[in-house]
């Protein structure tokens, strides 16, 4: 810090002492309300409880409902009244008793989390403009008020309507049909639903109840009963109808956060001696945030010595984390201490800097922990469960905790304890299993000895080839150090990948031609080689042809071959390009050696003649054909091809090189150790080591062995499933007659009535002979429409299961009695029959029964009810074993040599260690012998491995790996640096944080922390992990997060927002403050209302009233973000440039985006509601249909069984995960690309379409009736720019005759501006709209204000506007216009995705600020302009064409690493990427400022910028005064600002003022003053404007 602010701060604190005294500061108030009304609180109340019990909404419905517990008084009843007695009634049935669920029940409703889902139903219900549905016969519009059923497309409103047409329908369901007009429901993802699963023969019925209505308990009451009934008589739907006295008052929303940041970086250390006589005021005491944590205030006690004036020094700053660790840890309340000093720290750092002595212990803990750790690292954990930093705000936890809290409950209810279970879940056993395989685990022999040999065609051998003739043959070698991302040059076949393609999909071609041609030209010691898929006549000449072409003419002619075919259009290999390939390939290859085999015709070489050769290729494809079969590499099963790496299998996904990579390394650090060991030697074949090993397998089952593919490992928790089905018990297996004690239940489920089904189970009846560790169970699944007799193999289990007697005869006698149905024991002959023969007799003979057909429909309805739980569709094939699905299986075998390895495996990868870990944390052995063990292991690891799988769109998108719990934060030492609360033996949940005090995380976690620490059956251990040293201070702000943990009540009881009020008092009045919210990632809010300039609150300036009411704050929820990841069904990777709408019932859109290239990632803004996802009338809709909207996660069902539809419920958002398939004959087609360019094929074609771009006639741009002809977007934070953007309206408006409409981005703008600009639209005949994008979570966030509107600037110009808008303008806030901008729309850029004004040349004076003409610049634009972004001209169509938003956002990413770059992120970014994404140079009138251009052209100039000077400093109003027609524009908007408050067309005194006034915000001398007391302008203070508005200058006018 300089010397000069030294003093500068000292003088500052000597006047803040002066002027602090004699008040408390004036508080600043913020809240947050939805833009949706607030539901009645009952029905909060109800959607609350049920989060908690996901499995008893009806019965919660009854009680909640009950005339008892709340009579007619409903409406009259207050909302303490009715929440006090509705708690009372929870309680007192039962519910929320489980450990934590009150607590995260009151903090719901507090957060009023249950809200969206209420309107959703509203929406949904207003939308469809149900309220004009029919009414059923019998009843009249009088009669029908309030709640009502949804019939068949009629409205019925009593219970006696309803029942006659329920006794009609169930009279007619046996003799006739639904009528054929008549609409099944259609259930929505988040409907409440009874029964959940099973249909009614005669229909369903949607009961849309108004709960306050006198006839909705006699309508629920009947519907609900008849839907309990066994088996239902209807399926009963319940939706909330909007009540006709509905409150339309907006919900006080909590859950987010409020940072007041210090404009001004010199007022970071400030002192933070109390100043004044009053130590808490009325003002204070409002929140107990402000409440001082003594330490701070008085630690030491003696400060007789101390100076708290001078500013800190560099060494003082770099000591105050170990310090402010110390001082924390030295506080009778250390939880209490870190939040108050993360959330106020520029009020403590001298404080903490010279009063606080770090403790030898704890310095040395500290130095400890930092060889464990990383200095400052954070983190957190539940239940050993790593939490994303995402989850870590109150409405992830909430959820997260729900979650846990279930799975607990599943380990308590098997007789463990919630230590036990959190001990099981992270033992050493469970995370080494679940982690990544060992190097030589998951092997297969990928050779083909076992073929015969010659199947494999080997692109390279390090043996053989000449490229390698330099490298030396020694094994040796490999032992010998190398740097990182080197390998070693070892002339031995040590690394073979395999891969295995269908050569006749150009794709496949591609990865030969491209990357493995690349890696082998590179000399990298990979061997490669590829065999055939030949399981469709395409794939068989393609095979064919290569293995003839490798033999005969050599790799290297047979690889160009492949690299003409690669250059055809289309997903498959053209045959005709091919034949005329191969006919030049034969005609240019010297023949002279006379080798006849060399002249054979390409029929015969494809098999479409026949001859010797043919005949050894038909040998080849046999042999490629048992390859597949044994390694399971079926298209089916991965479209894009497998790959095995040393045998190691691998999905072939773009992912692949990254896959090689990384087990190629693992691999390497193996075979180094085998060397050393001599395990390896210079003789052996080393190609053939890791296939030789005693741990490799000899084929591969692709069902038995999961891949890293997304999906690949599915597992099912079973107590869930059985608590909502009939449960199989161990009567219900069979057992091998050797074994008592399985430890793996396998359930068979299948179609036992067709001959595959029927394959299954004999297959898995005969694997249990001999000793066996597994259980087989049938679960028949019959696909729909089914039909059966009394002698087919289900109604023959059925009798069976029935009578109890699967568990007490073996599998061969089991086998012997379905064969033999009829006969067996029927044989007169038959004397004795011992008990169990009796018993399977009179099974038999009960066939005919008249019981039989009851027992079979019980055993096909729970069947049923079973696979649809498992999420099994009707007449899959598949075998869940403990669990975990394998299949669906397709026509494939599964015999029993298949069910074995299945059984070894899940052992050896699963149930094995759980097993040892079970033993281990109790302390005593599985009571294996017992009946009801099977049983209860199955659930056991049923929970232990669903839980650490992650979550599939994870999967999907980032190809994580299983998320291993673990609590390696024991391992830190934690005597004199953590913080803990609870009790670890008697916790359900265990949460550990690893802090850095002085971290933003520190101050947004402290507040969560403090109420997790307020529960019960929580532990809580903190960690303080701080940086040893600093060079700045860490905090420049104040922090606050709205965390009520109940509902608050007034005097009326009516629900009070005062606890989701968030409250700053106390601070320090001189520096400016800039009011930013932390809202959850899915919020889009705005300030709604507030009379100050939220981006400069200046304390010390408030006059009059605003000294003691100080700052209000009222910011609205606009929107919910719906965001999404888009993928091609077929290939997985995004539908790049595919334009998405979102629609009401009646397809209006209401939101439109487009599909970034990146995790194909989408964004719409809406409101809670149930909506449609189409595809945007274009091209898009040519080559694409949407197979799945992805409303339901990753594996969301298809359109076909659940519709378009879109559920936005969550105040988290909405993630979808939409596919999309590509419609017959588009498969190769680009959704960027138009029609003309298209059909360009040819390289002359392309050439022809590229200059007529660039060289034809000058095109007018084409509006639409709906669009303006000129089109600007802008954008301002603080009172000062959106008075410039004013000004710069009007003189864009005085220049033109065209139409206008301005876009803004609302994220910046304030209440003022947003209340102002509607009456100057209105004036002046213009039109605007706002548009706003959330940055999105992949992308690099940037942390200033400034920064973060450079990035708006240029990020998301693709997604930021409606798809249908041609071209915008940017105009810069302070820019003034004089040319008429319809001249920039109609410019032709040549190609070009936007134009720029390159930077001004001709201001000699400047020279020495050119840094574009030095250096980076100067090497990197090799002569091309460096442009300048205050005016810019964006072709949007030609940039959504270009993916120049893609390419904009990927480069920003990458360079974004580095904070050093970017320094001018707007200006930098499109400059840097102009070799890429070109850009036009704007003739240089378009834009003038005085800084970088001459005077002498300002006379041409079409618009002038306020360029801020560097060298001269000049103050921006000064500037705008040398322009004539500023000052005009000025005063017109303050004569018509102040026309408008006089006439009380707005409140806001703020843009009543001059701008003079505005820009002295930070001077007591000029405060902001209402109409009545604003005289002239005042040119003695233009000079102070400098002060605050420099600090909010675009980059590029410095």
């Amino acid at each position: 810090m300089r010397p000069s602010l030294f003093r500068y701060i000292a003088t500052l604190w000597a006047c803040a002492s002066l002027t602090w005294s004699g008040y408390a500061s004036p508080p600043v108030k913020v809240r947050l309300r939805s833009s949706w009304p607030a539901p009645n609180i009952l029905l909060e109340i109800l959607e609350s409880a049920y989060m908690e019990h996901n499995d008893a909404f009806f019965p919660l419905l009854d009680i909640l409902t009950s005339s008892e517990l709340l009579p007619d008084q409903l409406a009259s009843s207050s909302s303490q009244a009715i929440y006090d007695t509705s708690v009372r009634a929870l309680l007192q049935n039962g519910y929320l008793s489980e450990p934590g669920a009150k607590d995260t029940f009151n903090l719901s409703l507090a957060l009023h989390s249950t809200s969206p889902k209420i309107e959703a139903y509203y929406q949904y219900y207003r939308d469809r403009d149900l309220e004009h549905t029919p009414l059923a016969d019998g009843e009249t519009v009088d009669r029908c008020t309030g709640s009502w059923i949804e019939w068949k497309g009629r409205r019925v409103c009593s219970v006696d309507t309803f029942r006659r047409l329920i006794e009609f329908d169930s009279a007619r369901a046996n003799v006739t049909s639904e009528p054929a007009s008549f609409e099944r429901t259609k259930l929505l993802s988040f409907d409440h639903v009874s029964p959940a699963f099973e249909e009614s023969s005669i229909g369903t019925a949607t009961l849309y109840g108004d709960i306050g209505s006198p006839n909705f308990r006699p309508l629920h009451n009947y519907v609900y009963s008849l839907s309990k009934e066994t088996p239902p008589r209807l399926r009963y739907i319940f939706r909330y109808l909007p009540s006709e006295n509905g409150q339309v008052a907006q919900s006080y929303l909590a859950g987010y956060g409020v940072t007041l940041d210090l404009k001004k970086m010199d007022y970071l250390a400030l002192d933070d001696r109390k100043p004044g006589s009053k130590p808490t005021t009325a003002l204070e005491s409002e929140d107990e945030q402000e409440v001082e944590v003594d330490n701070i205030l008085s630690f030491p006690d003696d400060l007789r010595d101390v100076d708290l004036v001078t500013a800190l020094t560099g060494e003082e700053i770099s000591s105050i984390p170990v310090k402010a660790t110390q001082l924390i840890m030295s506080s009778p309340d250390p939880l209490q201490a870190l939040t108050h000093l993360s959330q106020n720290f520029p009020k403590y750092a001298i404080s903490v800097a010279r009063r606080v002595v770090p403790d030898d212990a704890l310095s040395n803990e500290l130095q400890g922990n930092w060889n464990k750790i990383p200095q400052g690292f954070n983190a957190a954990w539940l239940n050993g469960m790593v939490l994303q930093n995402s989850d870590v705000n109150i409405f992830g936890l909430i959820r997260l905790l729900r979650k846990e809290r279930t799975i607990i409950g599943h380990f308590t209810k098997l007789g463990l304890t919630a230590t036990q279970a959190v001990d099981l879940l992270t033992h050493d056993m469970i995370i080494s299993s679940q982690g990544g395989s060992p190097v030589t685990e998951g092997v297969f022999d990928a050779s083909d000895r076992r073929e015969g040999g010659d199947t494999i065609l080997w692109w390279n051998d390090l043996e053989k080839d000449r490229r390698y003739a330099q490298w030396s043959p020694s094994l040796q070698g490999m032992l010998r150090p190398v740097y990182p991302g080197q390998f070693h040059h070892v002339k031995r076949n040590l690394f073979n990948t395999v891969l295995v393609l269908d050569l006749s999909q150009r794709s496949s071609l591609g990865w030969i031609t491209n990357p493995v041609a690349n890696i082998i030209q590179r000399g990298f010691p990979f061997r490669f080689g590829v065999v055939p898929i030949v399981e469709t006549e395409e794939g068989i000449k393609a095979a064919r042809l290569f293995y003839y072409l490798v033999k005969v003419y050599g790799r290297s002619k047979t690889l160009n071959y492949m690299k003409m075919l690669v250059q055809t259009p289309g997903p498959t290999v053209d045959f005709k390009r091919a034949r005329a390939e191969f006919e030049a390939l034969v005609a240019d290859t010297d023949n002279s050696q006379g080798d006849e085999t060399k002249s054979i015709d390409f029929d015969t070489v494809i098999g479409s003649t026949k001859s010797d050769v043919g005949e050894e290729l038909d040998l080849s494809i046999v042999r490629a054909r048992a390859y597949s079969k044994r390694l399971g590499t079926s298209m089916k099963s991965s479209s894009q091809g497998h790959a095995f790496i040393n045998g190691k299998y691998a999905v072939l996904t773009d992912d692949f090189l990254n896959v090689l990579q990384t087990e190629t390394g693992q691999q390497t650090q193996y075979l180094q150790e085998q060397i050393f060991l001599g395990n390896l030697t210079e003789e052996a074949d080393a190609s053939l080591h890791f296939y030789d090993l005693p741990t490799t397998a000899a084929s591969r089952n692709g069902y038995i062995y999961p891949t890293a593919q997304a999906g690949s490992l599915r597992v099912a928790i079973l107590p869930e499933v059985f608590a909502r089905t009939d449960e199989i018990t161990s009567t219900d297996f069979v057992y091998s007659a050797s074994t008592s004690h399985p430890i793996l239940s396998m359930l068979i489920v299948a179609d036992f009535d067709q001959p595959l089904g029927a394959l299954l189970l004999r297959e898995s009846l005969q694997s249990l002979e001999g000793e066996t560790a597994y259980r087989v169970a049938f679960v028949h699944n019959p696909a729909e429409g089914a039909q059966s007799d009394s002698n087919d193999l289900s109604v023959k289990l059925s009798l069976l299961r029935t009578a109890g007697l699967l568990n007490t005869i073996s599998p061969a006698t089991l086998l012997t009695v379905l064969d033999e149905w009829s006969d067996f024991l029927l044989d007169d002959n038959q004397v004795v029959l011992d008990d169990t023969m009796t018993l399977l007799r009179n099974a038999i003979l009960a066939t005919h029964s008249d019981t039989a057909q009851t027992i079979y429909a019980n055993f096909c309805r729970s069947s049923r009810l079973l696979a649809k739980e498992l999420g099994i569709l009707a007449g899959q094939r598949m075998i869940v074993v403990n669990g975990r699905f394998v299949g669906p299986l397709g026509d494939d075998d599964f015999g029993s040599e298949d069910f074995r390895t299945l059984a070894s495996y899940e052992i050896s990868k699963r149930a094995g260690p759980i097993v040892q870990a079970y033993t281990n944390v109790t302390g005593m052995e599985l009571d294996i012998a017992g009946t009801q063990f099977p049983d209860d292991f199955a659930k056991l690891s049923s929970v232990i491995t669903s839980v650490q799988i992650p979550d599939p769109s994870a999967e999907g998108l980032f190809n994580v790996p299983q998320r291993q719990r673990n609590r390696r934060y024991l391992l830190l030492d934690h005597w004199k640096t953590s913080i803990s609360f609870g009790n670890n033996a008697t916790a359900s949940y265990q949460l550990a944080f690893i802090v850095d005090p002085l971290s933003e995380l520190a101050s947004r976690w402290s507040s969560l922390i403090s109420w997790l620490s307020s529960l019960e059956y929580v532990s809580v251990q903190v960690y303080l992990n701080p940086v040893s040293a600093i060079s700045e201070l860490p905090l420049k702000q104040f922090y606050r997060l709205s965390l009520p943990s109940r509902l608050s009540f007034d005097s009326d009881g009516l629900v009070a927002e005062v606890l989701s009020t968030i409250h700053f008092g106390n601070l320090p009045p001189d520096p400016i403050y800039t009011l930013g919210m932390d809202v959850p990632p899915a919020w889009l809010v705005r300030p709604h209302e507030s009379h100050h300039d939220l981006d400069n609150i200046h304390i010390a300036s408030f006059t009059g009233a605003d000294k003691t009411a100080g700052v209000e704050a009222v910011f609205s929820l606009d929107y919910l973000v719906v965001e999404g990841h888009a993928r091609e069904s077929n290939t997985n990777t995004p539908p790049r440039g595919l334009q998405l709408q979102l629609s009401t019932s009646n397809s209006t859109p209401i939101a439109d985006t487009q599909v970034v290239a990146n995790l194909g990632y989408l964004q719409f803004k809406v409101k809670p509601g149930v909506f449609k996802l189409e595809i945007r009338e274009g091209h898009g809709r040519e080559i694409f249909d949407i197979e799945s909207v992805g409303n339901e996660g990753w594996n969301s069902p298809p359109v076909t069984s659940a519709g378009t539809e879109i559920t936005l419920t969550s105040l988290e958002g909405l993630t979808l995960y939409p596919r999309f398939r590509n419609r017959p004959g588009m498969e190769g087609a680009d959704v960027l690309l138009e029609h003309q360019q298209q059909k360009a094929s040819t390289v002359v074609d392309q050439v022809v379409a590229g200059i007529s771009s660039i060289f034809g006639p000058k095109k007018e741009v084409q509006v639409t009736d709906d669009q303006a002809e000129i089109n600007i977007f802008t954008v301002a934070s603080g009172l000062l720019y959106e008075r410039f953007v004013s000004i710069m309206i009007l003189s864009v408006l005085r220049n033109t005759k065209s139409t206008v409409k301005f876009w803004f981005i609302e994220n910046f703008l304030s209440p003022s501006f947003l209340e102002f600009i509607p009456h100057l639209a209105e004036a002046y005949n213009f039109q605007y709209e706002l548009v706003t994008y959330k940055w999105p979570s992949w992308l690099r966030e940037q942390k200033e204000k400034q920064r973060i509107i450079w990035g708006y600037k240029i990020l998301f110009l693709d997604v930021l506007f409606p798809m249908d808008l041609k071209k915008v303008i940017f105009v810069d806030a302070d820019q003034i216009v004089r040319a008429d901008l319809k001249e920039l729309v109609d410019l032709d850029l040549n190609g070009a995705p936007y134009g720029y004004t390159p930077m001004g040349n001709d201001n000699v004076e400047m020279e020495g600020f050119r840094f574009w003409k030095t250096g980076y610049w100067k090497e990197f634009l090799r002569e091309k302009p460096y442009h300048i972004s205050a005016l810019y001209v964006i072709d949007l169509i030609r940039f959504r064409q270009l993916a120049a938003g893609d390419r904009l956002r990927g480069s920003y990413q990458a360079l974004s690493a580095d904070p050093g770059s970017l320094a001018n992120l707007d200006q930098d970014l499109p400059n840097n990427l102009q070799h890429e994404v070109p850009i036009f140079s704007l003739p240089e009138d378009w834009l003038w400022c005085e800084t970088w251009c001459t005077k002498d052209r300002l006379h041409r100039a079409k618009t002038i910028d306020l360029c801020q000077n560097p060298l001269t400093k000049e103050p921006k109003l000064a500037r705008a005064r040398q322009i004539p027609e500023w000052e005009e524009y000025d005063n017109e908007i303050s004569q018509f600002a102040r026309m408008l408050a006089e006439n009380g067309a707005i409140r806001s005194d703020a843009y009543t003022s001059g701008a003079d006034a505005l820009a002295n915000v930070g001077t007591k001398a000029s405060p902001v003053k209402p109409p009545h007391e604003e005289g002239q302008v005042d040119t003695t203070k233009v000079e102070t404007e400098q002060i605050v508005a420099s600090d909010s200058l675009p980059h590029d006018e410095l």
